[in-house]
C-alpha cells in the first residue's frame, strides 16, 4: 500500500509547489514591469504644498466681505482678475484668490485657491476636478496646515462649475475698481488722492512757512502757518505716492 500512494503524494505535492511559484513569480513581475496600459494607473498622488503661501496678497484688491455671525471673511485678488471678470473674460492663469477667516475678531485661518494651467491633473483620488483650481489652508501664523481635508475645498467649489468654481464671482464684478488706491488700511485717503492737482503750483516752502499764501496762490481759505503746513504736507505726500 505505501509503494501505490507515495508516487501519487509525490505528485500532489509538486503540482502544490510549482503552483506557489507561479502565483510569487506574478507577483514580481506585475510589480516590476510597469504596465502598458495607463488607462488603469492611479493618478499621481496630491501634492499638498503645491499651492504656496501667496507673500503680499493683502497689497491686492480686496473685494468683498462676508460676515456668518462670529466669523468674518475678507477676500482679496489682483486687480488683473477683477479686470478679466468684469471685461467677460475668463480668470487669467496664474490668479490667486486669498480668503482671510476671522473668529470673534481674531485671524483663524488663511484660505489660498491658485489656478495654474495643468493643475487640474494634480487633483487628488476620488474628489472632483475644479479645472485648474487648486486648494490649500494655512494657519494664522501661514504655516501650512497639514490636518485640513483639502477634498472639502475641492467638492464645495465643484458647485460652481458656471462660475470659474469661485463662489463670489458676482462679488468681482460688481467690486468698483476704480475706488481701489492700494492694500486694506492704507493712510492714504481716496478722497484726496482723486483731486486732479495737474494745475496746481506746488513751491518749496521754508521752514518758517513766511509765505504761506504762496503755496496755493489766491486760496484764501490759508489763514495761518498751521493750515499752510497740512496742506503741504499732503501735497507732497500725493507727490511722491505718485512717484514710487
Amino acid at each position: 500500500m505505501k509503494k501505490l500512494l507515495s508516487p501519487s503524494l509525490a505528485l500532489v505535492m509538486s503540482l502544490t509547489l510549482t503552483a506557489c511559484g507561479n502565483n510569487n513569480d506574478s507577483i514580481e513581475i506585475s510589480e516590476k514591469v510597469p504596465s502598458d496600459d495607463t488607462s488603469q494607473q492611479e493618478p499621481a498622488g496630491y501634492d499638498r504644498e503645491l499651492v504656496e503661501f501667496p507673500e503680499n496678497y493683502n497689497k491686492g484688491v480686496n473685494y468683498t466681505t462676508v460676515n456668518r455671525g462670529n466669523v468674518r471673511e475678507e477676500l482679496y485678488t489682483s486687480r488683473e482678475a477683477i479686470e478679466a471678470v468684469q471685461n467677460g473674460q475668463p480668470i487669467p492663469d496664474g490668479t490667486v484668490i486669498t480668503l482671510e477667516i476671522y473668529r470673534d475678531e481674531e485671524l483663524d485661518e488663511i484660505f489660498v485657491m491658485e489656478k495654474r494651467t495643468g493643475w487640474g491633473n494634480q487633483t487628488p483620488k476620488g474628489t472632483p476636478r475644479n479645472g485648474d483650481w487648486q486648494y490649500q489652508e494655512f494657519n494664522a501664523d501661514r504655516s501650512l496646515d497639514y490636518d485640513e481635508d483639502i477634498g472639502r475645498c475641492f467638492s464645495c467649489h465643484a458647485n460652481e462649475e458656471r462660475d470659474d468654481f469661485v463662489n463670489t464671482l458676482d462679488e468681482m464684478k460688481s467690486f468698483e475698481l476704480e475706488n481701489f488706491t492700494g492694500s486694506k488700511g492704507s493712510s492714504t485717503d481716496p478722497q484726496i488722492a482723486s483731486i486732479p492737482t495737474e494745475h496746481w503750483n506746488v513751491r518749496t516752502v521754508d521752514d518758517n512757512l513766511k509765505n504761506q499764501y504762496g503755496i496755493l496762490p489766491g486760496n484764501s481759505l490759508l489763514e495761518n502757518e498751521e493750515k499752510a503746513g497740512i496742506i503741504q504736507k499732503v501735497l507732497l505726500t500725493i507727490h511722491f505716492n505718485q512717484e514710487t
